[in-house]
Order: structure tokens, then C-alpha cells, then sequence
């Protein structure tokens, strides 16, 4: 990490995602060092990576629908949303009524 920053912001580069970086500052003058800050600490994630083309298998009446877990980038992926499109073209989350 640099020591001598004169700007007023830093940017951390090459962290790992999944990983948790504390930051702090510390100010200098001619007199020397301040304290430091209060301590941060940051969860480097970003947002999940597009999930694959699902696939598709038909029991009975009941159509399956699959697909794999796409990169979670850092962070746990706590949930899918499936949208299916209707006859009129319009894709609902309201999976229950697939002929309107």
C-alpha cells in the first residue's frame, strides 16, 4: 500500500473477490503523524456474473426449467429470478398462469 498519498482518495487495485480489505488513514505534516482514522472494512464483490441459457425437460404437464450457478463474483448469490414469457410477448414472474 502506498505510504505518501497527497489526494484525497486512494484506490486499492488487484483484490481478490470474496476477500475483506480494512482501510485507515493516517495525515502528516512538517510536525508529524496524526493518528489514525477509524478503521473500514469493505467486502470486494461485485455483482453476479449472467447466468448460462437455462435448459429444459417436461414431466407430465409440469415443464422443469435448470440452469447452473453462474460466478457469485464475491458474494453468496441469495436468489434467481425466473421470468417466463407469455403468449402476448410480455415476460411475468407469475409463473402459475403461463397461457394468458
Amino acid at each position: 500500500m502506498e505510504e505518501n498519498v497527497l489526494a484525497l482518495a486512494y484506490t486499492a487495485r488487484v483484490l481478490t473477490p470474496g476477500e475483506t480489505y480494512k482501510f485507515k488513514v493516517q495525515a502528516r505534516n512538517v510536525y508529524g503523524l496524526s493518528d489514525y482514522s477509524n478503521e473500514i472494512s469493505l467486502l470486494c464483490a461485485f455483482i453476479p456474473a449472467v447466468p448460462a441459457a437455462p435448459t429444459t425437460s417436461v414431466i407430465a404437464n409440469n415443464m422443469i426449467v435448470e440452469w447452473i450457478a453462474p460466478a457469485s463474483n464475491g458474494s453468496p448469490i441469495t436468489s434467481y429470478r425466473v421470468k417466463l414469457q407469455q403468449k402476448s410477448g410480455v415476460y411475468s414472474e407469475e409463473l402459475t398462469k403461463c397461457d394468458s
